[in-house]
């Protein structure tokens, strides 16, 4: 057998390849870095110029609803009819006084006008009768007279001062009918209130004395309604005194009087703005402007301004939050998440504005998809450089070795062609020199040839490789009987080596059981090696048995040795060209490396194959496996 293994790698050539794969993987793992972080910052800017667009078109709706309100003003201060929007009220103030108002009509106003009072000399001589006489009959008489008055808030004083003296005579029904023609004459002004308001609660006081507890809850009632919806305008601090008796549940109307009775002092101190009111839960917001009829100011919920926003804000996927000038949240939420903040000054509005993403996961969610995008990206391109920087060590390192066989193969054929050559000059020169005695001259003419005729064989066994391992090797094939072809191999081996053919052993069966076809020089080649190496491999006392026989339709061509046998991770080198074993140095056995590997090409181009068994301490055995002739 002849084989070498081969060297390891350089250390240097490894610590090269490793520089040269650690140097371009640290730089793509730099990139990548780099890469990534910029997409996260340029996510966060793309995010926040969402935000920003967002804040901008919530600005503007929200400005264009405010203009749009403050388009009315001045047709309403003019006397025009103007569609307000639902829970609004439109007020015009001249002076310091509410000079006109349409919308929502409000339980009170602030700084409503005064009427005038009735002149005290018209109940001069009745209240006379009334308190310095104390002479009730004919105070009652008088104050019925004057209660027959064309003017309403004649009628007005002297039905409360009748009820009044009704009262002193104890007279209950008679100043509850009073009362109740007062409250007939409604928004008459009567001790600066309306009548109505007055009489109701009057009733109320009698008949709660009287202990009549349900006309009294029906007067409360009546009270309510009136001071609910509107019907007067009355101040804060009458309709306070009004409502400690009648007790009416709060209403949208009441809330939208206080955001008035609020917004009303700014509206006389500024000429023109936007300004907003919370109660409760409840947000207003007022817009108003000096024109030239007065001071004209409109007030709505926030309803009807935030109602255009919410589909933009579902298109937009952003959460808005509105907050007062005192910080606190009005309407909305942004959470904790990262928002974009507009204040006032910035956008015009009574509100500081805060806008938002609305689905923070769903973001991340995309920004860590493109992220494993590009982090699987750059694991594949560290991949494909490992991969590449591995095989191209691979390749290097076995072209390498292969050079390095190549160089030990030269070196192994030129020693293999030094041994007959030296003993043809020498033989040479002594026929030259006529040193060599007639008697001797048979033995080294015989010398001469076997030693020609084996540096021949050595040559064209070159030649046969070279045209093996090329592919241009071409062979002549035939029928030809397998025991004749290993009987001939084993004459040649006689002839050139006399003094080793005892100890070839053999094992052929009947010739006509054994027929192969194909090249017969080829597989005797094959055949020859095989033997040489088992020769060359086993102790010089050791037999080297061939034999022939049929197995599994092919013909089987055994070669076994008693050698030192090749271990399992060498089996499959072995066969490469240039490869010799680990027992060609401990055993200094002279070889090329390519006899192996020529036995294995000749037995694969005859459609057969080649097989070994061995153990390392107990031989080889080499078989040739060929398909029987059809």
């Amino acid at each position: 057998m002849i084989s070498r293994p081969l060297r390891a790698a350089p250390l240097r050539l490894l610590a090269l390849f490793v520089v040269l794969a650690i140097v371009p993987l640290c730089a793509l793992g730099w990139l990548g870095h780099r890469v990534l972080q910029q997409d996260r910052a340029l996510d966060e800017q793309r995010q926040r110029e969402q935000l920003e667009n967002a804040a901008a078109l919530i600005t503007r709706e929200l400005d264009r609803g405010l203009a749009a309100l403050e388009d009315k003003l001045p047709s309403a201060a003019a006397g025009q009819v103007v569609a307000l929007p639902p829970n609004a009220v439109f007020i015009l103030f001249r002076g310091d006084r509410v000079a006109r108002h349409e919308g929502v009509p409000l339980p009170y106003y602030p700084r409503v006008a005064v009427s005038s009072p009735v002149s005290a000399l018209l109940f001069s001589s009745a209240e006379a009768s009334e308190f310095r006489r104390n002479d009730l009959t004919a105070a009652i008489a008088a104050y019925r007279e004057l209660a027959t008055s064309s003017t309403g808030s004649v009628r007005a004083e002297a039905l409360m001062r009748l009820a009044r003296c009704f009262r002193k005579e104890r007279r209950t029904a008679d100043a509850l009918v009073a009362y109740d023609a007062l409250a007939a004459l409604g928004a008459a002004t009567v001790g600066g209130s309306p009548a109505e308001l007055v009489a109701r609660r009057e009733r109320v006081v009698l008949m709660r004395a009287a202990g009549d507890e349900v006309g009294a809850a029906r007067e409360r009632a009546l009270l309510s309604d009136a001071l609910s919806d509107g019907r007067f305008e009355v101040d804060r601090a009458t309709y306070d005194f009004f409502q400690e008796i009648a007790t009416s549940p709060e209403s949208p109307a009441n809330d939208l009087a206080g955001a008035v009775d609020a917004f009303s002092q700014t509206w006389l101190d500024q000429r023109s703005g936007r300004d907003t009111w919370t109660r409760g839960s409840r947000i207003f917001v007022s817009v108003w402007r000096t024109t030239p009829q007065g001071t004209a100011a409109i007030t709505a919920t926030i309803d009807g301004l935030m109602t255009g926003l919410r589909e933009p804000l579902s298109n937009l996927r952003v959460t808005a939050q509105l907050d007062d000038r005192t910080g606190r949240t009005i309407w909305g939420s942004a959470g904790d998440r990262a928002r974009i903040t507009k204040t006032a000054r910035e956008t015009g509005l009574p509100w500081t504005l805060h806008v938002a993403a609305a689905d923070v996961s769903a973001s991340a969610r995309i920004v860590d998809a493109r992220r494993n995008l590009f982090l699987g990206g750059f694991l594949l391109i560290a991949l494909v450089i490992a991969a590449a920087g591995y095989f191209v060590f691979l390749a290097v390192n076995r072209e390498l070795g292969v050079a390095r066989l190549q160089s030990d193969f030269v070196a192994a054929v030129s020693h293999e062609f030094r041994t007959p050559l030296t003993a043809m000059c020498h033989l040479t020169e002594m026929l030259e020199h006529g040193d060599a005695t007639p008697s001797r001259l048979p033995d080294y003419y015989r010398a001469l040839g076997k030693e020609s005729r084996r540096l021949h064989t050595m040559v064209e066994n070159l030649l046969d490789f070279g045209r093996m391992d090329s592919g241009r090797r071409t062979y002549d094939r035939c029928p030809m009987n397998a025991v004749e072809l290993v009987e001939r191999v084993v004459d040649e081996y006689a002839d050139r080596s006399p003094g080793s053919a005892n100890r070839i052993e053999t094992s052929l069966p009947a010739e006509e059981g054994a027929i192969v076809t194909g090249d017969r020089e080829a597989l005797m080649l094959a055949v020859r090696n095989l033997l040489d190496n088992a020769m060359k491999y086993s102790p010089e006392d050791a037999p080297v048995r061939l034999s022939v026989s049929r197995r599994d339709g092919t013909v089987a061509v055994s070669v076994q040795d008693r050698g030192a046998g090749i271990s399992r991770d060498e089996r499959h080198a072995i066969f490469s060209k240039f490869t010799r074993g680990r027992a060609a140095s401990a055993l200094n056995v002279k070889g090329t490396g390519i006899g192996l590997t020529m036995a294995d090409q000749i037995v694969k181009a005859h459609r057969g194959w080649l097989e070994l068994e061995s153990e390392p301490g107990q031989g080889s055995t080499f078989t040739i496996r060929l398909p029987v002739a059809s």
